[in-house]
């Protein structure tokens, strides 16, 4: 064994010898193929075309930058840099899949405020990735490995040494300038929106300026530039924020909204919010979920109503939006701020100022995405988690029942409830949840006529047996209500966090909800506003998750400036519009994403200018001065 180890060295070294010249160029080649091949996989993500030349100027510059750089040090610390960037762009690679695979858009550095907190979720079903791509990013860490052993032949000498630095110190500064000129050449002139000067949200300029829709930056960009422009945008370096009369200006130019017929009918009545974990369209059917279908049939519901996600951490994206009545900035904000900033025009902060008491409730821990604190600082009493509620097991919320008591205390109360049931993946890990209704599960599915392949099927059934326990919590809290003679004095809103974005194969999703790949309806979502002496009633006007506090600020009568929300009232007159991230939205007939030239492009720049100003907003802690 030692001989032949012995030999495969000697081999090794007279490959070395003979073709250590060919080290930084094969190192150079592989970093522009594992770009290319893992843009060429993901070519439905983004609307660049492969060979687009600004990204590979953007992508030869950065590679040749990287080696004359890597060409630069002594022989054993380019073998380490070597390894180590092979190392740290593979797994890049494989992060940016696993995020597509889960959220649908790539990584961004602004994920990584709450990657602590997604990482408890963690399924090895998230790695189902395209089988191509493994084997492009084996090949391009074979390709780094031959670099590196190419590049332990003999040192340069003398005056071939020096040569060969000289050629990478000038090389250097040349693939700098071919950086920041394509840069510039990328960067719109000014933000400014006027009669001849349109905003085209299509437009490279206009992408490459916000960067926050990873898929076409990424696409426009290649893997390099966007990883180094992508860390700038979400840590703020570089960025020019409103100033704070700036942002007021926005918010006083939109027009506070007539009364309508519904305005102040639930005044002085209870409110109870349920955000419903992972509960879709496709799980809310008689057969699964019965008594949800009763409150629906019985209830206000809005058909077409949408849960756009801002944020990849869906569930707390759902949470600030719908608790506040803003976007939370899709970079450049630490999650700290949620803990810290004020909100004084958040519904817990509203009621709690009519004198309600105003109490949150979820099983998860104060430490998951820090809701101890951050509710608390939107302005509730007091948050319950499975330990407040006396729960065994924190994932069944028909165990939250058991905490009714303080979900209705005192007279006049507004609580906030999560749901936990629905989460995925629905897979053996979360068994606890699913083996109570998995035999029910099997039957409803069954005579559903939903067929698939056995792993998808198994998958599905999973996700049905999870609706059923979060179907449970349903029915028994309007049981209770009901019997404690609260209902009628009680509205409760049931609406989604997001859809249900745990199903490994998003083909067999898609197929679940009707809807084709990149359309809005994919984010369409169950919502309906029952009890508190409301009749059924079917709202078919377009409304999302931004539309959810100034309508309880609408009903209730609240005493807030409701032009300085980002949605407005599900029942105010006119056509609804729903915005979704990247400055796309849908008003019921038409799904702008920026697509087929500009003709939308004043509508899309209000709307851009609306969400943007509601993210600073946040980011800045606006609403400080509000306080004094």
């Amino acid at each position: 064994m030692k001989e032949v180890l012995r030999r495969v060295r000697e081999a090794l070294k007279g490959l070395s010898r003979r073709f250590g010249i060919l080290s930084l160029p094969v190192f150079f080649l592989a970093l522009v193929f594992i770009d290319g091949a893992f843009r060429w996989v993901y070519a439905g993500a983004g609307g660049t075309r492969l060979l687009n030349a600004k990204t590979m100027l953007f992508t030869c510059s950065w590679a040749l930058l990287v080696t004359a750089l890597t060409g630069l040090l002594p022989r054993l610390g380019r073998r380490i840099a070597m390894g180590v960037l092979g190392v740290f762009f593979g797994f890049l690679v494989i992060l940016h899949g696993v995020m597509y695979n889960v959220f649908g858009h790539f990584f961004s550095f602004a994920d990584m405020n709450f990657a602590g907190d997604g990482a408890k979720f963690f399924s090895w079903t998230y790695f189902q990735l395209p089988k191509k791509l493994y084997f492009f990013v084996l090949l391009f860490l074979l390709m780094v490995g031959a670099a590196m052993v190419l590049a332990s032949g003999p040192r340069a000498q003398g005056k071939r040494l020096w040569v060969q630095r000289g050629c990478m110190a000038l090389i250097a500064p040349v693939c700098i300038a071919a950086i920041l000129l394509t840069h510039q050449k990328l960067m719109p002139r000014a933000d400014v929106l006027t009669w001849d000067n349109r905003f085209d949200p299509n437009s490279d300029t206009e992408v490459y300026r916000e960067f926050t829709d990873a898929n076409r930056s990424m696409k426009l960009t290649g893997l390099y530039q966007y990883t180094a422009r992508n860390f700038a945008v979400s840590f703020g370096i570089g960025t020019n924020a409103r100033s704070a009369q700036e942002l007021t200006d926005i918010f006083e130019s939109r027009a506070q909204p007539a009364a309508n017929e519904f305005s102040g009918s639930l005044k002085g009545k209870n409110l109870i919010l349920v955000m419903l974990e992972s509960i879709d369209t496709w799980l809310a059917r008689p057969e699964y979920m019965p008594r949800f279908c009763d409150v629906i049939d019985g209830g206000v519901e809005f058909t077409d109503f949408y849960t756009p996600l801002f944020l990849s951490a869906g569930t707390f994206n759902t949470e600030i939006i719908s608790q506040t009545g803003l976007v939370p900035p899709a970079a450049g904000m630490a999650s700290s701020g949620y803990s810290t900033n004020a909100f004084p025009l958040s519904l817990a902060s509203l009621f709690g100022d009519e004198g309600y008491n105003v109490n949150s409730f979820h099983p998860a821990s104060p430490g998951i995405y820090s809701r101890g604190t951050v509710h608390t600082n939107l302005g509730f009493e007091k948050y319950h988690s499975y330990v407040d509620m006396g729960m065994d097991e924190y994932q069944l919320d028909s165990q939250m029942l058991r905490a009714f008591g303080d979900m209705t205390e005192e007279d006049s109360f507004y609580s906030y409830i999560i749901t936990y049931s629905g989460h995925g993946p629905y897979t053996e890990e979360m068994g606890v949840i699913a083996e109570p209704h998995l035999e029910a599960a099997r039957k409803a599915v069954n005579k559903s006529g939903v067929t698939d392949t056995p792993e998808n099927m198994e998958e599905y059934t999973r996700a049905v047996a999870h609706a059923m326990e979060t179907d449970g919590f349903i029915g028994g809290l309007m049981d209770r209500l009901e019997e404690e003679g609260l209902l009628e004095d009680t509205a409760v809103l049931f609406y989604a966090d997001h859809y249900g974005k745990y199903m490994s194969d998003k083909e067999f999703l898609n197929r679940l909800k009707g809807v084709e790949p990149g359309t809005p309806e994919l984010y369409r979502t169950p919502c309906v506003l029952t009890g508190g002496g409301l009749k059924a009633a079917k709202i078919d006007k377009p409304a999302s998750s931004l539309d959810i506090v100034p309508t309880i600020v609408d009903l209730y009568g609240l005493d807030a400036p409701m032009n300085y929300y980002a949605g407005e009232s599900m029942f105010s007159p006119g056509e609804g519009l729903v915005p979704f991230p990247n400055n796309g939205w849908y008003d019921g007939d038409t799904y702008y994403s920026g697509e087929g030239g500009v003709q939308q492009s004043q509508r899309t720049a209000e709307l851009k200018q609306r969400i943007e100003a509601s993210m600073e907003a946040v980011r800045t802690d606006y609403f400080r001065e509000w306080e004094k």
